[in-house]
């Protein structure tokens, strides 16, 4: 393809997070999105370190299963 070159889809993950209730708990807010330039975005409250954590993870798993377009590979591993 000469003159354009094959956008990497870009993906992002906020966390905002917080203290609340008694005794406190951490809470956190994050949103994300696979590709950026796409207008889907993803957003979901957790409660505690290992439920956060685990969104986090699930996320970062998905991205690194999102190939670009003909990003296919050279061999069958």
């Amino acid at each position: 393809m000469v003159g354009a070159a094959a956008r990497e889809p870009a993906a992002v993950l906020v966390v905002s997070a917080w203290h609340e209730g008694a005794p406190p708990r951490l809470a956190a807010r994050i949103t994300y999105s696979l590709d950026v330039a796409q207008e889907d975005r993803v957003t979901v409250t957790a409660a505690g370190v290992d439920e956060i954590a685990t969104i986090v993870q699930r996320w970062l798993h998905q991205v690194a299963a999102v190939r670009a377009p003909g990003d296919a590979p050279v061999t069958g591993e």
